[in-house]
C-alpha cells in the first residue's frame, strides 16, 4: 500500500506539472499567434479560436465549411497555389504559408499560417490543426522600407548633380554617375576607399564632406578654403562654397559644392553627403558682363536719349496726322460756307443793283430774303460743324486732360472719333461700326480713352487695309472692370510683327514715315494711365486689339 500511495502522488505530481507545462504552451502558442484554426477529414475550417481572432479581418463564418484554395486568395501564382493543395492532400505539414485574402472593408489582408495534420488512434487522418498571423502592417512597413531604400538608391544615381557619400568613418559609400562624369573618377575606384579630395585635388587634403563628419569648426575649414564658404542657409551642420578647381577639365572648373551631415535616429551623425555643381559658365559669364558694364551704362545712356527724342518726335507726329486730319476734315464745311458766303454776295449785288435802278419788286426781294435764309442757314451749320470739328482737336491733342477721371458715354466718345474721319472713309468704302450700348456710362479717364481708340482706328486705316473694310468696337464688362474690343477684316499680322507690336520703334513700315511708336504709346497710356492692359491677335480674317482696364459704373441719371 505505501508504494501504491507514493506511486499514485507521483504520478499526481506529475499530471499538474503536465497541465503548467501545457499552460505555458498554450501561453505561448497563443502570444506567438493571433489566432488557432482546425479543420476536418476533407480540409474545410470547423472553427477560429484564440486571443485575437479580429485580426482576420474578415467574418469567420466565410471560412467555415470551406477549403482554403476555395477562398479568393491572392498574392500567390497557381503553381504555388497547386503546391499547397498538394501538400494538403498528402497530409504534410507546413510552415509559414503566406497568402492574401479580401477583408470585410475590402482590403487585402496578409496572412501567414502553419498547420500540423491530426490523425486518430488508428492512425487515420482526421483533419488540420495550426496557428495563423495577419502580417499586413508589417508586410507593408517592408516594402516600404523597400520600396523607399530603392527609391533613393535610384535618385542618387540617377541625379544629374554630382554626388558622393562617406561614412562615420571618411569611406566612400555612393558615387554616382554624374560625379564619375564630373571628375573622371569611375564609382567602382572610389567606393570603399577615404580618398575622396582624388578626382578634385592633386594631393592629398580633405574635403568639405571630411569636414562635416569630424564636425571641425570653421577656423579650421578656413584653412583649406580661405572665405569662399559658409554655413548653409537651410540645413544645420552644412557647409556651401564656391572654389576654382584648376585641375579639373581642359582648363579648370569653377565648382559651387554643398556638404550636409546624415544624422542617425539619435541625432547623431554616421556620415555626410556633397553634391557639387558646375557653375564654370555662370562665373565665366559674370566677369564677361563686369568687363563690359560700363560700355553697356553708356550705351543705355545714350539709347535713352534717342528713345526720349524719338517719343517727342512721335507726338509731333501724332499731332501733324492730327491736323491734316482735322484739316480734311474742315475743307467741307469751309467749302460750304466759302459757297454760301459767294451765293449771299452775289444775291445782295443783284438786290442793290435793281434797287438802285429802281427796278426792285416785291417778289424780287421776297426772293431774296428766302435764298438769303438758306444761305445763313448753310452757312451757320457748316460753321457750327467746323466749331465742333476745331473743339475735338483740342481735345484730342491735350496731354494735360487725362489727369482727372471723369464721367463719360463711352459709345459718343467713339462715335465723335468716328466723325473725325467719315469722309476718308466714305471714300475708301470703310464702314465703321460702334456696338456700344448708347446708355453705357462709365467714369474713368476719357481722354486717354479717346487717344487709344483714335490710334487703333487709324492704326486700321494706314496699315490693315489696302481699300474697303469693316472697322468696329465691341465691349464687354465685368463687376470692376471693362473690356473695349476694336476689330477690322483687314490684313492682320504676320507673327514677327504681332509678337513685337508693343516694343517701341519696332514697325512693319519703319523707314517709311513711321516711327514704331504708335501702339508702344497706346501699351503705355492703357498700363500707366487706365492701369488696365491692352492686347492683340489675329482673327480668321482681319486683327483685334483688346482694352482692359478697372472703372466705375455711372448710374445716375443719363
Amino acid at each position: 500500500m505505501p508504494n501504491t500511495q507514493n506511486s499514485f502522488e507521483k504520478l499526481q505530481a506529475r499530471v499538474t506539472e503536465l497541465e503548467k507545462e501545457n499552460k505555458s504552451l498554450t501561453e505561448f502558442a497563443e502570444l506567438s499567434s493571433d489566432w488557432f484554426w482546425e479543420q476536418d477529414e476533407q480540409c474545410r475550417f470547423t472553427r477560429f479560436f484564440g486571443m485575437s481572432t479580429e485580426k482576420l479581418h474578415r467574418d469567420q463564418q466565410l471560412f467555415i465549411g470551406k477549403l482554403r484554395w476555395e477562398m479568393p486568395i491572392h498574392g500567390l501564382s497557381k503553381n504555388e497555389i497547386d503546391a499547397h493543395i498538394q501538400c494538403c492532400m498528402q497530409h504534410k505539414p507546413f510552415h509559414d504559408f503566406e497568402y492574401k485574402v479580401p477583408g470585410d472593408d475590402g482590403q487585402l489582408q496578409h496572412y501567414m499560417i502553419s498547420g500540423k495534420p491530426t490523425f486518430n488512434n488508428e492512425g487515420t487522418f482526421t483533419g488540420y490543426h495550426g496557428v495563423g498571423r495577419n502580417i499586413t502592417a508589417l508586410r507593408a512597413a517592408q516594402n516600404a522600407v523597400s520600396s523607399s531604400q530603392r527609391q533613393l538608391l535610384q535618385i542618387l544615381q540617377g541625379s544629374p548633380i554630382p554626388t558622393f557619400v562617406i561614412d562615420h568613418s571618411h569611406t566612400i559609400t555612393h558615387w554616382n554617375k554624374a560625379c564619375e562624369v564630373l571628375t573622371g573618377r569611375s564609382a567602382q575606384d572610389a567606393i570603399n576607399t577615404k580618398n575622396s579630395w582624388e578626382g578634385f585635388y592633386i594631393e592629398s587634403r580633405p574635403t568639405m564632406a571630411d569636414f562635416v563628419v569630424d564636425k571641425m569648426p570653421a577656423a579650421a575649414i578656413r584653412e583649406h578654403y580661405g572665405e569662399k564658404f559658409a554655413l548653409s542657409k537651410l540645413i544645420n551642420g552644412a557647409y556651401e562654397g564656391e572654389e576654382f578647381f584648376p585641375n579639373m577639365g581642359s582648363t579648370g572648373l569653377w565648382l559651387f559644392f554643398n556638404a550636409s551631415p546624415l544624422l542617425d535616429a539619435d541625432g547623431n551623425t554616421v556620415g555626410a553627403i556633397e553634391t557639387l555643381q558646375n557653375v564654370t559658365d555662370r562665373v565665366l559669364a559674370e566677369q564677361t558682363e563686369r568687363k563690359h558694364h560700363l560700355a553697356l551704362q553708356e550705351t543705355h545712356h545714350n539709347l535713352q536719349d534717342t528713345m526720349q527724342q524719338l517719343v517727342e518726335a512721335k507726338k509731333l507726329a501724332g499731332l501733324g496726322r492730327l491736323v491734316a486730319g482735322v484739316a480734311h476734315e474742315l475743307n467741307t464745311p469751309l467749302g460750304n460756307i466759302l459757297l454760301g458766303l459767294s451765293s449771299s454776295q452775289q444775291l445782295l449785288a443783284e438786290l442793290t443793283s435793281s434797287f438802285q435802278q429802281n427796278t426792285l419788286s416785291k417778289k424780287q426781294l421776297a426772293e431774296f430774303i428766302s435764298e438769303e435764309n438758306l444761305s445763313q442757314n448753310l452757312m451757320n451749320d457748316n460753321l457750327k460743324r467746323g466749331i465742333n470739328l476745331i473743339n475735338r482737336f483740342k481735345e484730342l491733342s491735350s496731354d494735360e486732360a487725362h489727369k482727372e477721371a471723369s464721367s463719360f458715354h463711352p459709345y459718343n466718345t467713339i462715335e465723335k472719333i468716328f466723325l473725325l474721319v467719315t469722309n476718308e472713309c466714305q471714300v475708301r468704302g470703310v464702314s465703321l461700326e460702334n456696338n456700344i450700348p448708347s446708355d453705357l456710362k462709365i467714369t474713368s479717364h476719357r481722354t486717354v480713352f479717346e487717344q487709344i481708340a483714335f490710334s487703333l482706328l487709324e492704326n486700321s486705316l494706314r496699315h490693315g487695309f489696302k481699300d474697303a473694310g469693316q472697322f468696329s468696337v465691341d465691349y464687354q464688362h465685368s463687376e470692376n472692370h471693362i473690356s473695349f474690343h476694336f476689330s477690322d477684316n483687314g490684313m492682320g499680322m504676320d507673327d514677327k510683327t504681332l509678337k513685337h507690336a508693343f516694343d517701341p520703334f519696332y514697325s512693319s513700315s519703319l523707314g517709311q514715315g513711321t516711327s514704331g511708336l504708335g501702339l508702344y504709346r497706346v501699351f503705355n497710356l492703357a498700363s500707366a494711365v487706365l492701369g488696365g492692359k491692352i492686347s492683340i491677335q489675329n482673327l480668321d480674317v482681319g486683327l483685334r486689339v483688346s482694352l482692359t482696364f478697372p472703372y466705375q459704373r455711372d448710374t445716375s441719371y443719363i
